[in-house]
């Protein structure tokens, strides 16, 4: 007995099993609603379910509508519109069951909420009380200092403030279940609907509908009057589908179980089930891809009037298999749509990536004024990471365009490495798949990897970490130059307590004209602290297009000078980026008052053009591939520029 209880709070070994402690699971459970408690993570569930149940249904209807014309199938393409029809119907009485929910989550025992970012182990009261018992009876020093910190660990946990986010997390999932339940009830009464009037439409009354709506919707509860999609598999299967919730199976599986068995990593991984679930709704999404997912193989071939080996799928009968290839013809079309659209969006210049594969390079990008993963109307941008399923497909497009312009001898030959080591990155940099990343950048042993590992651990170990993040990047929103040290990256996710620091964090300036970055006024920065989609608004001047599509090599700009590197000082970086922005400039005899104003004039002196021209016209050559950019004639005058900006 003994032994079994040290097991259950300290973890380790008994019968021959080896098994994680509550109280490490305890302390795991207070750094993932650390890490949740920031305001955009409700919002951005709420934004990512949305757009993903609704696209499922656009998809299937719009699915249903292109396969009609071969199949004939009126009652799927008349049922997958009612199903969407419903969608938006439902959405009055939904306000009133998400208020619902909101009042009942946050009156539950943490141990009882369940959301797509954690499945708390189950904690009965008595054998929690039991726990303690023993541990002050029978427990070592040691086991007695461990469960007063599990004890403390619990408390955290099930503090309103400190676990608000699961909770509305929760509300958040539980409101959409009634929506999809509701919609699906609509899709089959139309369907059994017109089973009853046959060809007669003119029967077909909405109390026909209703009855039959309320038929289904009813089989949907259990003997306590709650909503219980495993009595609809295909139903059951979407809702898991759209909030990220499917059951891990193969090797993501036993992924998950290495780093749930192994504690020392799983916070490089907190979130293994909502990622790996995002990436394969992505991949289904994706044109031509989705094709070929294991999933659209199965359902496209299958035949006859067996569908076990379709279960899996939530096909159980020929309705249900009807609206799983509705639903992938619809993505097929609605991507592709998608896909052309965004490309005409890059090509236009409106649409950015994660920039190039090198890092100084794409850090030098945005301290010219480059931000990455927008998507811009106009001037005004929006980050378009939180975009699910689509923000991989626009983030690949930018990135294989921006990686496959580079030029010179350093790129001719790795230009396509180039392209899939950013791509990879872009799947990595998803919100909840950084840590992995991260974890790899520490064991490559990479300058600063283990000192920002260690500083991410401590402060999300600290509650309300995303809270804190977001206040402080409310009240001093200036992007900061940072060290690699630890304690810097602390600092920056703790800023609101920059103005009791002697030694402030020293700001980034924009390279061009000195001025802060992210200098955002009071309503802005109050709109991106909350909102999942962040906005910017950009100077998009001739002369910064013209470096930014120059090829012109800037990796070097504000990273050393005069034979001295200023990699490991910050401070001296900064002055720097702010001295080059703001000094006075001369080209030939004009004088300007800063970098900006001095490219801008560049960009319309006709020599400029053509020389521009002629170095996209080489892009495209395989033979020209490593000339060196810096010796077209644009980029020597650009050269000119920036080192005088330098030497002043």
């Amino acid at each position: 007995f003994d032994a079994w209880m040290r097991q259950k709070i300290k973890g380790g070994e008994f019968n021959g099993k080896v098994k994680t402690g509550e109280l490490i699971r305890e302390l795991q459970g207070v750094m993932v609603n650390s890490i949740l408690s920031g305001p955009k993570t409700p919002l951005r569930a709420l934004m990512g379910t949305t757009v993903n149940s609704y696209l499922n249904a656009i998809n299937e209807a719009v699915g249903a509508i292109v396969r009609a014309p071969f199949t004939g199938d009126i009652v799927s393409r008349k049922a997958s519109i009612a199903k969407l029809k419903g969608m938006f119907e439902v959405l009055p009485e939904s306000w009133n069951v998400f208020k619902t929910n909101w009042d009942a989550t946050f009156n539950a025992d943490i141990a009882n909420i369940k959301t797509r970012y954690n499945e708390p182990a189950t904690r009965a009261e008595n054998l929690w009380n039991a726990k303690g018992a023993w541990a002050e009876a029978r427990g070592s020093d040691g086991e007695k200092a461990a469960w007063y910190l599990y004890n403390k660990g619990r408390t955290l946990n099930n503090n309103k403030l400190l676990s608000w986010s699961p909770r509305a997390l929760q509300a958040v999932d539980d409101t959409f279940k009634y929506i999809l339940a509701r919609a699906r009830s609509k899709e089959i009464a139309m369907r059994q609907a017109l089973d009853e009037v046959g060809d007669d439409f003119d029967k077909l009354t909405p109390e026909i509908l209703a009855r039959y709506e309320d038929i289904h919707y009813k089989h949907l509860l259990d003997g306590e009057g709650n909503l219980n999609l495993a009595k609809d598999s295909f139903l059951n299967k979407q809702f898991k589908e759209v909030t990220l919730t499917s059951e891990l199976e193969g090797t993501a599986a036993r992924l998950d179980k290495v780093f749930n068995d192994v504690p020392l990593i799983k916070p490089f991984y907190l979130f293994a089930r909502t990622g790996i679930n995002g990436l394969n709704f992505t991949y289904k999404n994706t044109p031509l891809l989705g094709a070929l997912h294991k999933e659209s193989i199965d359902i496209l071939k299958h035949t006859g009037d067996d569908f076990s080996d379709l279960a899996k799928y939530g096909i159980e009968n020929h309705a249900d298999l009807a609206n799983a290839r509705n639903l992938f013809a619809g993505r097929q079309a609605v991507g592709a749509t998608v896909v052309s659209t965004v490309s005409g969006l890059y090509l236009g210049g409106q649409l950015t990536g994660n920039g190039p594969a090198d890092k100084q390079l794409k850090q030098n990008w945005i301290n010219a004024g480059w931000k990455p993963n927008h998507i811009y109307v106009g001037d005004v941008g929006f980050d378009y990471r939180s975009l699910e399923p689509y923000n991989i497909i626009f983030s690949t497009i930018a990135d294989i365009g921006d990686n496959m312009e580079l030029m010179g001898s350093e790129w001719a030959e790795k230009r396509l490495q180039a392209v899939a080591f950013v791509i990879g990155r872009g799947l990595t940099s998803k919100t909840y798949m950084s840590g992995l990343d991260q974890m790899m950048q520490m064991a490559q042993f990479k300058p600063g990897a283990w000192e920002k590992g260690a500083g991410n651990i401590m402060n999300n170990s600290i509650p309300l970490a995303g809270m804190r993040n977001e206040f402080g990047k409310w009240i001093n929103p200036h992007m900061k130059e940072l060290n690699s040290d630890m304690w810097s990256s602390i600092r920056n996710r703790n800023q609101f307590l920059e103005p009791l620091a002697g030694d402030k964090l020293p700001e980034k300036s924009d390279i061009l004209n000195g001025k802060p970055i992210k200098n955002w006024n009071i309503i802005g920065r109050s709109f991106n602290a909350i909102s999942p989609i962040q906005m910017d608004i950009r100077n998009d001047t001739p002369g910064r297009r013209l470096l930014l599509d120059s090829n012109y090599d800037l990796k070097s700009t504000t990273y050393a000078y005069g034979g001295y590197s200023f990699t490991k000082n910050a401070h001296v970086r900064a002055h720097f980026q702010n001295a080059i922005g703001t000094v006075p400039i001369t080209v030939g005899y004009k004088k300007f008052k800063n970098v900006e104003e001095a490219l801008n004039y560049l960009a319309t002196r006709q020599d400029v053009k053509n020389s521009m021209a002629e170095m996209k016209a080489n892009v495209n050559n395989p033979s020209a591939y490593d000339i060196n950019p810096n010796t077209y004639p644009h980029n020597t005058l650009i050269d000119n520029i920036m080192n005088q900006a330098r030497e002043k």
